[in-house]
């Protein structure tokens, strides 16, 4: 005898994006809806260090085409740059492998609006990102100050970019800034740690912890110390800033369009010759 297929289930509508996956499957909700993180924190870290290592290695050709076009210490330059795109796509691309082979409800979890709503949330994570930078560079001149005055000399926030671009050079930095680093590294920080921890331990200890580890990676060698602590701290403000965000709207759409808004603005900065505004990354 031939079965139909089984009952719809009540809970999980055709336009539920946690669509059963897995038949007879539940995941756990908090107290507003939303699907916990079904991934724990050492898992994440463990994937995203293994991608890491495989965009590295994909990237090697790119590095033996164009050799080191850094032009300042902590500067990319050109082969830096193409080098961040195709680690940034190789650790996606395992990323999305992992998730889809070992967490099927990872897109209800991390939070993808509908597509009619997208536009909304692009504007307003868009202004909140804007509201991160001012806060950021708020605090970056307060921690400056601070560190000037204990130690008695100059403060300089080391650069992450050279501002002597080709134009070739800089429509590749446009993309990597605006386009490719906000998607990965929300997806990174956000989406996975932060909601992680978070669902574990709570929204201020997710947003430090994975704030903290936006900063590490944002790390600048090269400079005085006390310029590259004032980056370090001025990161994880923007982390902190970021993950507030991403919990407010509860969508990564949102979150990602507020990085490449705080990022949009260096962007201009350096294209009005204004210089390198802290942090754009």
């Amino acid at each position: 005898m031939i079965q139909g297929p089984p009952p719809p289930r009540p809970d999980l509508s055709s336009a539920d994006p946690m669509r059963n996956p897995v038949p007879g499957a539940t995941v756990p909700t908090d107290e507003d809806g939303r699907p916990l993180a079904t991934w724990p924190w050492w898992e994440a870290v463990g994937v995203i260090l293994g991608g890491f290592i495989l965009g590295t290695i994909a990237s090697v050709p790119v590095f033996l085409f164009f050799g080191v076009t850094t032009t300042a210490s902590g500067a990319s330059g050109v082969s830096e740059l193409a080098q961040g795109v195709v680690v940034d796509g190789v650790l996606m691309a395992t990323l999305i492998v992992w998730l889809r082979r070992r967490h099927p409800y990872w897109k209800a979890i991390i939070g993808f609006p509908p597509l009619a709503r997208v536009p909304k949330e692009v504007v307003i994570g868009g202004l909140l990102g804007i509201g991160v930078r001012i806060v950021a560079g708020i605090a970056s001149a307060i921690v400056v100050y601070l560190l000037g005055s204990v130690t008695g000399g100059a403060v300089s926030i080391p650069e992450q970019v050279t501002s002597d671009f080709t134009p070739s050079a800089f429509v590749l930095f446009v993309i990597y800034a605006v386009l490719v680093a906000p998607i990965t590294e929300e997806f990174v920080f956000r989406g996975l740690l932060y909601r992680s921890i978070r669902d574990r331990r709570g929204v201020a200890v997710g947003a430090i912890v994975s704030a903290v580890a936006f900063g590490l990676v944002h790390f600048v060698p090269g400079g005085t110390w006390e310029g590259v602590l004032a980056l370090q701290l001025t990161m994880v403000i923007t982390g902190i800033g970021l993950a507030l965000i991403y919990e407010r709207r509860k969508n990564l759409v949102a979150d990602i369009a507020g990085h490449a808004a705080f990022n949009l603005i260096a962007v201009v900065a350096i294209a009005a010759g204004v210089g390198i505004v802290p942090g754009w990354r």
